[in-house]
Formats: C-alpha cells, sequence, structure tokens
C-alpha cells in the first residue's frame, strides 16, 4: 500500500488574494479622461498664425482648383518657390470651416485627439496592461503634448503615428495571421503624403519596425522567443514590400519627390535658429517648463524600455526607444512626436516591470486596488472643473491658454482688422509692412491682398528684410524706401506686460515721424499706421490720434503736455473716442487717469 497523502493546510485568504478587479472604477477612469480630453482640446486659437494662412491655402485650392507651385500671398515673394505640402489638410479645414466656423475646426481636432488617445489605450489593453497604469501615463502624456494641441496638421501625424502603432502591435504581438491588416499601411502614407511631413519621422518609425524583423530573421537566437517569435520568410518578403509601397505612396503629391527635397531645404534655413520649437529641447529657454520637463521623464524613462526589451528579447521595442530619442534631441517640434510614438512601450515596459514585483500586495494594489483609481478619478474631476475656468491654465501652470471656440482676441488683432475692413485699408493700401505673427491673418482676412510676410517661412532672404526693419537695424529707413511701404500693421501681444517693446521695433520709428506715418488705430496689442498720402487722407483725418498714442504716454509726454496746452479739445476727443472703443483697455484707462484731471481744468 502506498503511503498516506498529508494535505497540506489551506491558508487563510490574505487581502492581497481577495482585491479584485472592479469594473465600475476603470469605466469611470475612461469616461472621466474621455471629458478631460475634450475640454483640454476645446481652446480658442491664440498666437497661432499658421492656422490662418492655412485656411487660405484650402480656399485657394478650392476656388482654383488647384495647388500653387509660387507664392500667392506675399507681394516680393510673388512668383517664389512655394510648395504648400499640407494642401490635403489646407482643404479639409477650409471645408470644416464652411460648415461650421472656427467651431467645426475646434470639434474636428478634439475628435482626433481622442481617436489617438483611444488607440493608444486599446494597444495597451492588448497587452493586458491595468487601467491605473494607463490612466496614469495617458494623463502625463496629455500634458506634455499642450504646446502641439493647436488645429494644425501635425495633429494629423500624431494620428498616424498612433494608428501605425495600433497595426504593428497587432501583427507583430498578438495575431500573424491577421496579415493583410499590414495592407492599410500604404493607404495610411498616400494620405499622410499630403497631409503633413511628419511622414518622414512615420516612414522611420515603420522602417524601424521593418529593419527590426529582417534582423531577428537573422539572428532568430539572439532576439527571438516563444512569445514573440521571428518572421517566416514568406512573411518577411511581404512586409519589405509593403515597406516599398509606403515609400512610393509617399511620392503620390503634387510635387512627387521634390516636395521632400523643398522641405529638407527648409529645415536648414538660418531663421529657424530664432524660431523656439526648432531650438534644442535642452535650450536654457526651455528648461523649467513643465512641458520639458515630462519629455526629459519620457525621454530617460526610456531607458526602462532597453530593460524590458533586453528581459523579453523585443528587438523593436529597443531600436524605436533608441532611433526616436535621437530624433527628439533635435528639436522641441520632434519631443512630442517622441513621447506619443514611445509611450505604448514605456508604459508597457512599467507594468512588466510591476508584473514581477515579488509582493503580490502591491502588484494587487497598482492594477486592481481601487485607491489609486479613486485617487486618479479625483485628479481628473479636479481637471474637468478647473479648465472651462480657466484656473488650470492661468492659475495652476501659468500658461496663457484661453477655453471655449473660435478667437482669442487677447492675442489676435481682430478689432484691428475689424477697423481695417470697416475702413478699406487694404483696398486703399497695396504694400504693408506686417508683423511676421499676422501675416496669415491678414491673408486670411483679406482675399487677394498681398501681405510682406508670413509664418510659411519662405526663404531666408524675406526674413532678414523683415528682422532688419522691424529691429531698425542699420540700413532700415533705405528698406522702408526701398519697398515703399504706404501702411503698416504690428501686432504685439505681449506689449501691457512689456512696453519697452516699442523702443526697440519699428513702432518707436514711425511715432517719431508724425509728419510722415498717422497712427489711425491701436489698442493693447496693435497698431496701424498709414503713411501720409492723399489716398489715405479721409481717414487721416477722421481717425488721427495726434496725441493720445501707448508710444506718447511712455516716451514722449512731452507731445501730450503740448497736446493739453495747445489743443486740449483734441486730447479730449482722442481718450473719449479710444474708451468708446474699448472700455477695458489698460493703456487707455491709464492715460485717462492721469490726463482727466488736467482736462477738467
Amino acid at each position: 500500500m502506498g503511503k498516506k497523502q498529508i494535505k497540506s493546510p489551506v491558508k487563510p485568504a490574505t487581502v492581497n488574494t481577495i482585491i479584485a478587479d472592479n469594473p465600475l472604477y476603470n469605466y469611470g477612469l475612461m469616461i472621466l479622461f474621455a471629458v478631460f480630453i475634450i475640454l483640454l482640446t476645446t481652446f480658442k486659437i491664440t498666437g497661432d498664425d499658421d492656422v490662418f494662412w492655412h485656411l487660405a491655402t484650402g480656399r485657394h485650392i478650392v476656388q482654383t482648383h488647384e495647388v500653387p507651385s509660387a507664392d500667392i500671398f506675399g507681394y516680393v515673394t510673388q512668383g517664389q518657390e512655394w510648395m504648400p505640402f499640407e494642401w490635403g489638410w489646407d482643404v479639409l479645414t477650409y471645408t470644416l470651416y464652411n460648415s461650421g466656423g472656427y467651431t467645426a475646426l475646434s470639434v474636428f481636432r478634439t475628435l482626433i485627439f481622442l481617436l489617438i488617445f483611444y488607440l493608444l489605450f486599446s494597444i495597451l489593453r492588448k497587452f493586458k496592461t491595468g487601467y491605473t497604469i494607463i490612466f496614469i501615463f495617458l494623463t502625463i502624456l496629455a500634458f506634455g503634448m499642450m504646446d502641439r494641441l493647436t488645429p494644425r496638421p501635425h495633429i494629423i501625424s500624431m494620428l498616424f503615428f498612433a494608428l501605425l502603432l495600433r497595426i504593428i502591435t497587432e501583427y507583430k504581438y498578438f495575431d500573424r495571421k491577421n496579415y493583410k491588416i499590414l495592407y492599410f499601411v500604404p493607404v495610411i502614407f498616400l494620405i499622410w503624403a499630403n497631409m503633413h511631413m511628419g511622414i518622414i519621422a512615420g516612414i522611420f518609425l515603420f522602417g524601424i519596425y521593418t529593419v527590426s524583423e529582417i534582423i531577428i530573421y537573422f539572428r532568430p537566437k539572439n532576439f527571438s522567443s516563444r512569445e514573440i517569435p521571428s518572421l517566416k520568410t514568406d512573411e518577411l518578403k511581404r512586409l519589405v514590400i509593403i515597406f516599398i509601397a509606403c515609400i512610393l505612396a509617399m511620392l503620390v503629391n503634387p510635387n512627387f519627390y521634390a516636395t521632400y527635397i523643398y522641405a529638407f531645404d527648409h529645415t536648414k534655413m538660418k531663421m529657424l535658429e530664432t524660431i523656439n520649437e526648432w531650438r534644442s529641447p535642452f535650450d536654457a529657454t526651455f528648461g523649467k517648463g513643465f512641458v520639458s520637463n515630462i519629455y526629459k521623464f519620457f525621454l530617460f524613462g526610456g531607458f526602462l524600455i532597453l530593460y524590458y526589451a533586453f528581459r523579453k528579447k523585443d528587438l523593436f521595442a529597443a531600436l524605436l526607444f533608441s532611433g526616436f530619442a535621437l530624433y527628439s534631441v533635435r528639436a522641441v517640434r520632434f519631443t512630442v512626436d517622441y513621447i506619443v510614438i514611445i509611450t505604448v512601450f514605456l508604459v508597457i515596459s512599467v507594468n512588466y516591470i510591476v508584473s514581477n514585483l515579488k509582493s503580490n500586495g502591491l502588484k494587487d494594489f497598482v492594477n486592481k486596488s481601487p485607491v489609486p483609481k479613486v485617487i486618479l478619478e479625483a485628479f481628473l474631476v479636479f481637471l474637468i472643473f478647473n479648465i472651462p475656468n480657466n484656473k488650470l491654465y492661468l492659475d495652476y501652470l501659468q500658461y496663457y491658454r484661453i477655453s471655449g471656440f473660435g478667437i482669442n482676441s487677447d492675442f489676435i488683432p481682430t478689432q484691428m482688422f475689424d477697423f481695417m475692413k470697416a475702413n478699406n485699408i487694404p483696398e486703399i493700401g497695396e504694400r504693408p509692412f506686417n508683423h511676421f505673427g499676422s501675416g496669415g491673418f491678414f491673408v486670411w482676412n483679406f482675399p487677394g491682398r498681398k501681405n510682406f510676410i508670413d509664418s510659411r517661412n519662405l526663404n531666408d532672404e524675406i526674413f532678414n528684410e523683415y528682422n532688419t526693419v522691424i529691429s531698425k537695424k542699420p540700413g532700415f529707413e533705405n528698406k522702408i524706401k526701398q519697398y515703399d511701404f504706404d501702411y503698416s500693421f504690428y501686432l504685439a501681444p505681449d506689449l501691457v506686460r512689456g512696453p519697452k517693446e516699442m523702443e526697440s521695433t519699428i513702432i518707436s520709428y514711425f511715432s517719431k515721424k508724425p509728419d510722415e506715418w498717422k497712427l489711425v488705430f491701436w489698442d493693447d496689442k496693435s497698431f496701424l499706421f498709414v503713411k501720409n498720402l492723399t489716398k489715405f487722407k479721409e481717414i487721416i483725418d477722421k481717425y488721427e490720434y495726434r496725441y493720445v498714442t501707448p508710444y506718447n504716454f511712455l516716451y514722449q509726454k512731452n507731445i501730450l503736455d503740448k497736446g493739453l496746452t495747445e489743443n486740449p479739445d483734441q486730447v479730449k476727443a482722442e481718450i473719449q473716442r479710444k474708451l468708446s472703443e474699448e472700455p477695458n483697455g489698460i493703456i487707455i484707462t491709464n492715460i485717462n487717469n492721469n490726463f482727466s484731471s488736467k482736462l477738467l481744468k
């Protein structure tokens, strides 16, 4: 007879073994996060002039049925080479604007970001990542994307990054039999080729995947496992063919391969050194910002991906991190691409580390316990309540952004442009000198009229000419005569906080030449000067500010004092007119408070 088996005593249930993953908390996280993203991506257009020349380009293409190959918006650069390689986005957004105005653009932008986060969420759930870890990282990611939430074509690239990752991970890690999903990739690149130059990063991403599979195929012992097997010969051939098809799809655009040569040449322009998003993310300018710190968190957190990749023999994850880490350090504008692309494997790596903890209690607390979920839900509720009232932006983040739809008139010169429309300034004048940050808004508001410069960054030459004049560099007066400007509009959204801008820019020159240049409109952020020409006589007679100007108030008070002595009625009329136009204006209120008592004498 065999020995009688003695059963081990049953251990009493512990807290570690009875924690269940309650789906209600998970649904709560999903709903609250979706509401958070909706609110986070619903804000007014602020200081983003690119939006408007994209709309103007879309209007031109729709109305003329042709994609321009030369500049159509500048009177100095007219006829120079210009390839609007984002023409597909331009047509799409102009069509949306026609159907629902700026609100339609905002809703479209929000839908794209909801889809981006859904795709990332769906990938992570495929890897059985816990909801707590997923939404902690997606929330951090959302804040890391703050600078790139504007309704511009780069959001299409972010969407396609997420879609590519969804397709790659589905095929590589879960269902090799579903190879037909790869056939959608060339279609994505076909659309992408006419939307945004982020397609270069896209082909880099897909190229990393293809190269990783080639290496794994030839070195299966080093880089494959039962969980992540190497491709078979026919599978690898199919993948390489699809990759080649993607490259060919990239060439299906109005300018064939010249599009990419043109785009590459633009990245070499010296003027980009003056634009923040083209500077290094480690530049001192960005070192203290929360967006920059989030990028650095994702960058150095990427070493967890290398650990995960080593343990799981996942070459793709390792190459993806390494490749895009190097890609991102080139300029600030690439950092958001990096965090969008790398988030999936960073979260997977963190989940892998948590899953291999020795303490079941800690694992269950992170993945199943309602406590961290409730804390995260409470945080999301806090964000949801503090976005519409702008406290999140203005008070907590010190980040100038206003919730709502349409245009933020505090940063875009809507009032000045309304004045220009009402008085037909662009029809009377022909050669404006305009501020760089309002050239797009100008061509959008005045179809057929041409600007001096805008943010399309056509070439270094026009920017250097602009910079010479705007900054009063040696020879600027000759430039003014050379280009024969007949009116000028200037945008200074930080004027109240930084009034010295008037002294250091062309504003001071125009203000000191009252016989030659007449100020006919101003407010807390903008100036409109017209040249003292016969064609502007009626406007000058009716609207000229002889005495009451921001520059005179700060730098030439003697002129105001002279006006009070020699022509007090004119000074009073100018103050009253400006107060009626801008009753809450900070500058005019200060002028009125300083001089009203003198006018009463």
